[in-house]
């Protein structure tokens, strides 16, 4: 198969010498961090293979090709679903990646369909400090390395809405509403999974506890997890705000179309009159009083000007414009 299968590879155990991705082959007993690509054909096999302690359902978790935020609890076994922000160049800041984790606070098998930026850093990170971790460590530190990549891009999202309002106060030309609504389905895509990650995390804090981790970590968790609520507060108060801008753009478009009909109907209540006058000189009858005098024209286009100059005065003492 074309596709890398196992992306790292870090043993948990300080007897055991590290070893690149590729030289894992097999039934890995020993106490491992695998991080694996489950996104291509056949993932769930090598899976099954690799770990043979996995059962059946836990592959099929981890395998999933649609995932939500939650954490289970097996006795002795942990599925945590976590999101995480897609942090590839180009990509839509809703465009969010899931990290799938199982652990048995020996082994820790990571999965992953894309890629997850927060692996990455945290593997580069253990590779800098060169010491052993525990499999809890290792499932914390993945959930606070997820937690602190969302920073930057809601970062901007709220920085992209700030510009918004800020060019529709000034009037700048543009089609505001397109990306204001785009702006609205970013955010509540977003917080569709941030509010379920927010409970994770709190029961993660309640598992950190069981597997009697440093209470240096416990605090980074719990750090983590104030972020996130912060984080989840921020895009309430930014729909908040979206929802005004909305409602301030109708309003604005409510009145242009206002400001227009009054305009008309004031050119309509004008020409109203001269419409009935000239209609009535139109008729084709007998008796039409100036048929035959060549200054009848001139007295009845005076008739009209005086008419719509009356119309002018009553109009502005009336406070129509």
């Amino acid at each position: 198969m074309s596709e890398t299968f196992i992306i790292d590879a870090r043993y948990l155990d300080p007897d055991h010498e590290a070893k690149a991705p590729e030289e894992v082959q097999g039934e890995i007993d020993e106490p491992i961090w695998l991080h694996v690509n489950v996104a291509g054909e056949g993932a769930a096999d090598r899976l099954a293979k690799a770990a043979p302690y996995l059962d059946s359902a836990m592959i099929e978790a981890l395998c999933a090709s649609d995932t939500r935020p939650h954490v289970e609890d097996f006795g002795k076994e942990y599925l945590i679903i976590l999101r995480g922000m897609n942090l590839s160049p180009g990509a839509e800041p809703d465009d969010m990646v899931s990290l799938r984790i199982w652990s048995d606070g020996k082994h820790v098998i990571s999965a992953e369909r894309r890629p997850v930026m927060a692996v990455r850093k945290l593997s580069e990170r253990l590779k800098v400090a060169d010491k052993p971790v525990t499999a809890s460590e290792v499932v914390i530190s993945l959930a606070v390395e997820v937690i602190a990549n969302m920073a930057g891009p809601i970062g901007k999202l709220l920085d992209d809405i700030d510009e918004l309002e800020i060019e529709a106060l000034e009037g700048t030309p543009g089609d505001l509403r397109a990306r204001l609504n785009s702006l609205r389905e970013h955010v509540l895509y977003i917080r569709r999974y941030l509010v379920p990650m927010k409970q994770a995390v709190m029961q993660l804090q309640g598992l950190g506890q069981d597997w009697a981790v440093a209470e240096k970590a416990i605090r980074r968790l719990r750090h983590a997890g104030d972020n996130l609520a912060r984080h989840i507060e921020d895009l309430d108060a930014a729909r908040e705000q979206l929802q005004f801008q909305h409602e301030e753009m109708v309003a604005a478009t409510s009145d242009k179309l206002n400001r227009n009909m009054y305009t008309l109907s004031i050119v309509a209540a004008i020409f109203l009159p001269l419409g009935f006058l000239t209609g009535l000189l139109g008729i084709n009858v007998g008796g039409m009083p100036g048929a035959d005098d060549g200054t009848a024209f001139w007295w009845v286009a005076g008739g009209c000007g005086a008419i719509v100059l009356c119309q002018l005065l009553y109009f502005r003492r009336g406070g129509w414009f």
